[in-house]
């Protein structure tokens, strides 16, 4: 949601800022809000990094972190929940409302998650291993018995590296090793593996 303008034009003024920031400024858009936080959770935006709490808002292009046994939930747009791993720091490169959006994966793990039913648009995930593409759906995406995985609980969402591409639907996921070597062939998790890795982003 956007700031709006009116309100963001008085903070400049009461702040003492010169005309000439109002444009920059009016780049920074809102993209959620924080639903909750375990341990340390940090937003950086534009080189300045400020600790998270409940009902904090996080913007287009904010690097989201979390430090040693933390977890941190948001709520993107209108139905869109991620949740957030210890050691992870993901960027919201882009996200529209209802239709779609790009993120960062630098490290650890996350949960994405739209709810069948609400309106959806393409979402794509750069990790350090490749690319992943998701539309409408619910996925896991971090390390996962010693691996980085990519597991789907329902929707379709395509995993492309340097060396192939697999596409994943429900109760399928994949192993990634490297970005030069092709994601494994699909395979059911199983559900101790489903439970460890929803466990890492709870």
């Amino acid at each position: 949601m956007p700031i709006p303008r009116r309100s963001l034009l008085a903070g400049l003024a009461l702040a003492g800022l010169r005309p000439g920031f109002a444009a920059a400024a009016m780049q920074i858009i809102e993209a959620g809000t924080v639903q909750a936080t375990a341990g340390e959770t940090t937003g950086q935006l534009r080189g300045e990094r400020r600790p998270l709490a409940v009902g904090a808002s996080v913007f287009i292009d904010d690097m989201l972190g979390t430090g040693a046994g933390a977890r941190l939930a948001v709520k993107l747009g209108e139905a869109t929940r991620l949740s957030l791993g210890e050691r992870t720091r993901v960027r919201i490169d882009r996200f529209l409302v209802d239709r779609g959006g790009e993120l960062v994966l630098e490290r650890g793990a996350m949960l994405f998650d739209r709810p069948d039913g609400a309106p959806s648009g393409p979402l794509s995930v750069t990790t350090p291993f490749g690319l992943i593409a998701a539309r409408g759906t619910k996925f896991f995406a971090g390390p996962s018995k010693g691996v980085f995985g990519v597991f789907v609980e329902h929707g379709l969402v395509t995993v492309t590296t340097h060396g192939g591409q697999v596409t994943l639907t429900h109760g399928l996921g994949t192993n990634l090793t490297s970005a030069r070597a092709a994601p494994t062939k699909p395979v059911a998790w199983n559900a101790a593996r489903i439970a460890d890795a929803e466990a890492s982003v709870a």
